[in-house]
């Protein structure tokens, strides 16, 4: 249950007043029957007495639903928010994701959690709570009488169990098709200029609409059939407690068994014997819609690590090694028998062909990828099968940067502690001096850093990478996509302007920058 995942003082205060909301059917019935009852014996100062009673009850009640619905929503709250600290530890922290957490996930899955699965728990709990009280209340009166509403009572459920299944497999096949929506909306935006480019807008229009059809038309058979299956149990439902129970206590009265005015509370509790039941079906219904995303969560909830930070001592490393390493994704082999061996202060210039597998490389150097063959070693020392924290020894410059629409600040040091001395060396070194001069470190660099040129974004990711100090600096096809002037400006930043160890990977550079490496490998 996703109540586990509740502080627990949240939740005895929620059952509490639960259990204390569900006494105001209880409390309104007997009221009812005292009423039809003084008919017999009628004194008004009793009846008095009885609206008064009434209405002060009803006060309290009322303070104390007021009561039950903040706690409601301060348990969801409290609900989504795990949920979503959970989800995302996973995609931060885990070098190797076993459960695809991607945009569609957090915005349709855990969406779906929220209202399938999380408020559908406690509307259950709810609704138990309300089932057992009316019951104990009810049998106090006539227990014969309130039998039969029980009997009745259990219709619905089995009937739940034999349509629910279904729901089950339907929703799996929407959870499919609307992260397959999802991917072909990101697509879509970002493919659209191209489309125009080439006038081919019909057809980008024409793909986007077949992957909303798809979606909603699994959408809507998902809807259909929950509220098939809810219609029918809730008509059944009340065809066999309005019949076979008042019968009975209509005859139980006419021989004295019990009063019209017993007879009347116990109609009235009834419906908090089938209400609760067709709510609480309903909401069985919604957490089948809800279970193959609490599946794949319940896969995160294994594979997290713990929300601090992973630290790993650094030692000094002095060198690097590959030996015939063969790397294969998805059972195709990428590269083999690669072999290079990088010192301490060295720069190095890997050229490989464009597909070749650079990239792969690198994520290997990280312990990102796998080895399926060779040997991988750091300070002659394998850590070929040992690979879980050497990401703790690189930086790392992507071709495309990677910034998040924050301030200049938080993309350097991404939230972590800096002294002024050190963040000024960092700022100078990585040519960002200008930048902060004129727009200071709370600029914000807007989404993905639309705010800032092309060499101001690679040079936030430069900074980023001396910020952290690691012993080796990945850089992969850092310059690719800039000007020749400006590639120059940035590979006189990092290799001699930066005295730490440096692997490029690389499709094309010039001859000057080529010189400025004191070791080049070729693979082709």
């Amino acid at each position: 249950m996703i109540l586990k995942y509740i502080k627990t003082r949240y939740i005895v205060n929620f059952l509490i007043l639960s259990f204390l909301k569900s006494l105001q059917v209880v409390f309104i019935a007997l009221i009812s029957q005292q009423m039809i009852n003084w008919i017999t014996d009628p004194k008004l100062d009793y009846l008095l007495m009885l609206v008064v009673i009434a209405f002060a009850g009803l006060i309290l009640f009322w303070v104390i639903g007021i009561l039950y619905q903040k706690m409601y929503f301060i348990v969801v709250k409290t609900a989504n928010y795990r949920i979503k600290a959970i989800a995302s530890n996973y995609l931060i922290f885990n070098n190797h994701p076993t459960v695809n957490v991607d945009t569609s996930f957090f915005t349709n899955d855990l969406k779906a959690l929220e209202a399938n699965k999380v408020e559908a728990e406690l509307q259950i709990v709810t609704n138990v709570i309300q089932f057992i009280t009316a019951v104990v209340s009810a049998s106090v009166a006539s227990i014969p009488l309130t039998i039969i509403f029980m009997l009745a009572s259990f219709l619905p459920g089995i009937l739940q169990r034999l349509l629910g299944k279904n729901i089950e497999a339907k929703s799996q096949i929407w959870d499919k098709d609307n992260s397959k929506y999802t991917e072909t909306v990101k697509e879509t935006e970002m493919f659209s200029k191209s489309a125009r480019l080439y006038n081919s807008e019909a057809g980008l229009w024409r793909r986007f609409k077949s992957a909303a059809s798809l979606m909603e038309n699994s959408l809507m058979r998902l809807n259909f059939w929950e509220g098939f299956t809810n219609e029918t149990i809730s008509v059944i439902a009340y065809a066999a407690i309005t019949i076979a129970p008042i019968a009975l206590g209509v005859y139980l009265v006419s021989i004295r068994n019990i009063t019209l005015g017993t007879l009347i509370m116990i109609s009235q509790l009834s419906n908090n014997f089938v209400n609760p039941v067709i709510t609480i079906s309903a909401y069985v219904n919604n957490l089948r819609a809800a279970k193959p995303m609490w599946n794949k969560f319940l896969i995160l909830t294994k594979n997290t690590d713990h929300l601090e930070s992973r630290t790993t001592t650094i030692n000094d490393p002095r060198s690097l090694t590959l030996k015939d390493v063969t790397v294969a994704l998805d059972g195709n082999d990428i590269f083999e028998n690669v072999s290079f061996n990088v010192e301490k202060g060295d720069k190095v210039l890997i050229v490989a062909p464009s597909g070749w597998g650079k990239s792969t490389l690198l994520n290997t150097l990280l312990g990102n990828v796998a080895i399926k063959n060779g040997e991988y070693l750091i300070n002659n020392q394998s850590v070929t099968r040992n690979v879980e924290n050497v990401h703790n020894y690189f930086s790392y410059i992507n071709q495309e940067p990677r910034l998040l629409d924050d301030t200049v600040l938080y993309n350097i040091t991404l939230g972590n502690p800096v002294s002024d001395n050190q963040l000024n060396d960092v700022i100078k070194k990585s040519g960002l001096s200008d930048l902060v001069k004129n727009k200071g470190l709370d600029f914000k660099v807007g989404k993905s850093g639309e705010n800032l040129s092309g060499g101001q974004k690679q040079r936030i990711e430069i900074a980023r990478a001396l910020y952290f100090k690691r012993p080796f600096l990945l850089a992969d096809e850092a310059t690719a996509s800039l000007d020749p002037d400006l590639s120059k400006k940035i590979h006189d930043t990092l290799l001699k302007d930066y005295s730490g160890t440096v692997i490029e990977v690389a499709h094309h550079l010039s001859d000057e920058e080529r010189n400025m490496f004191n070791k080049v490998y070729s693979f082709k």
